[in-house]
């Protein structure tokens, strides 16, 4: 014996709510004929009556109240669930984690407060991160990386471009003297980082171009070398967006010498989310809004 084909529940509710073939007709959009025909096949499906007519009217076996009930039952579901859909699309108060390289995190911090007022259902929760957050294992809903994904599980959106650039502490340009050219700098103390930053723009072109700088310390981030650079620690490589508001820092040479490419990363299971929508429409606007000041230029 077939199952009963989950449309044809629909004429029971069409059934129930009319109290006649032709009303439920009406109800569905259908021919009396074709409400009949699917009671038929229900009737059929199940092995028993479901209900007595009497001239225009009908009344229910016990059958038919049993599948009535099923009927009901599958309808409030299907609200209850397509209710929790549409509200946690269209709902963008959910908190939202986004990871974020340690050093750019008070800055977006900082802009994402004042972008507030504008999208005030929007809870951004910020994790500076030294590392690649497992975003498949839900480590964090978005990403702000360095580097392009090459996982085709992971959407990425060109976000912004970070400049590098030089730097020393006014206290230390007036008593060590100005570097005039990068050729200058193996004569400095310089602030450096340390083997597994190496890949990366800025601390790269410092590796290039330190000559035979004596005197060094190496650090394993970019907060920790801007601090370090504006006590007066020596020179270094920090982006550009770090030396911002920092009156007692100098740029050595007047151009960035380094740029990078940040984008948003997130999984493709959270695309649909309204929180996440929300979350990357705000980011982008903050960074070009912001664009001159993470390239430096």
């Amino acid at each position: 014996m077939k199952e009963p084909d989950w449309n044809d529940f629909k004429v029971l509710l069409a059934l129930a709510s009319g109290g006649s073939v032709a009303a439920a007709a009406r109800d569905l959009g259908v021919d009396g004929s074709t409400v009949s025909r699917r009671l038929a096949a229900i009737e059929d499906s199940v092995g028993a009556r479901l209900l007595v007519r009497g001239g225009q009217q009908f009344s229910w076996t016990p059958e038919g109240r049993t599948m009535l009930a099923a009927a009901e039952t599958i309808r409030a579901e299907v609200s209850r669930a397509s209710g929790a859909v549409r509200a946690a699309k269209a709902d963008a108060t959910l908190a939202v984690t986004v990871s974020c390289p340690s050093g750019l995190g008070a800055t977006i911090a900082r802009l994402l407060s004042e972008a507030r007022e504008k999208h005030p259902n929007l809870v951004v929760d910020l994790a500076g991160e030294n590392r690649a957050v497992d975003l498949a294992k839900g480590e964090a809903d978005l990403a702000l990386r360095m580097f392009r994904p090459e996982d085709p599980a992971l959407v990425y959106r060109h976000a912004f471009d970070l400049g590098w650039a030089v730097y020393a502490s006014k206290s230390y340009l007036e008593e060590q003297g100005h570097p005039a050219t990068p050729a200058d700098l193996g004569r400095h103390r310089l602030v450096r980082y340390v083997s597994a930053l190496h890949k990366v723009a800025g601390p790269r072109w410092l590796e290039e171009h330190r000559g035979a700088a004596a005197v060094s310390m190496q650090v394993d981030n970019t907060e920790v070398a801007a601090n370090m650079i504006a006590a007066g620690g020596g020179v270094g490589v920090i982006p550009c967006v770090l030396a911002e508001g920092r009156p007692e820092m100098m740029r050595v040479f007047p151009d960035p010498i380094a740029r990078a490419q940040g984008f948003i990363v997130y999984h493709e299971t959270v695309r649909d989310k309204a929180c996440v929508r929300s979350a990357v429409d705000v980011l982008l606007e903050l960074f070009e809004a912001n664009r001159g000041l993470f390239s430096g230029c």
